[in-house]
């Protein structure tokens, strides 16, 4: 692609033969020092496999879409829609259930969130303190440079991966008692 100034204004109809030939020429050079720092990137993170199964091949597919458009079934999208939607309302609602918080309790706020997951509250000085009145009991993987506990998605996929097996745990243990 020739770099112009405004390209909806330039005649590339008429562009003159040397001009044409340099600007494909710093193409074809940005292109390859792209290409090869990919590739770099695309090794270091051992991705080969992935690029030549699935990327590669979809490449067409891709250039498709980009093309002609993507149909979408705005019906279903719709249905999909409120689908998720009421399974988001049920896990909120046993959420707020599960760890005795009322209505008014934003669970898209960080400082509620760390107060509902892992009983942490802020004191009047700053500190993050744990405290028994609030929450979930639950203590924290790690904490944030400032001393919060962290709401990180790595960090709150750890907590939802140790709830699930005390949930199986337990489960076990009431069948083995039965």
């Amino acid at each position: 692609m020739l770099s112009v100034k405004n390209a909806t204004k330039f005649d590339f109809k008429n562009i003159p033969l040397m001009d044409c030939v340099e600007g494909n020429a710093k193409d074809t050079n940005v292109t390859a020092r792209v290409y090869v720092k990919l590739l770099h990137e695309v090794r270091e993170k051992k991705l080969e496999g992935l690029y030549e199964k699935l990327i590669s091949p979809l490449a067409i597919a891709f250039r498709d879409i980009e093309y002609e458009g993507l149909l979408i079934d705005v019906e279903k999208l719709d249905q999909l829609d409120l689908e998720l939607k009421d399974k988001i309302e049920i896990a909120d609602r046993d959420l707020r259930k599960a760890a005795g918080l009322d209505e008014d309790t934003n669970l898209n706020s960080t400082t509620q969130l760390i107060s509902v997951i892992y009983s942490f509250a802020k004191s009047e000085s700053g500190e993050w303190l744990q405290s028994e009145d609030i929450g979930l009991g639950l203590y924290p993987f790690e904490f944030t440079k400032k001393g919060a506990p962290s709401t990180n998605e790595e960090t709150l996929s750890k907590v939802k991966n140790m709830v699930e097996e005390e949930f199986v745990s337990r489960r076990l243990m009431n069948v083995a008692s039965k």
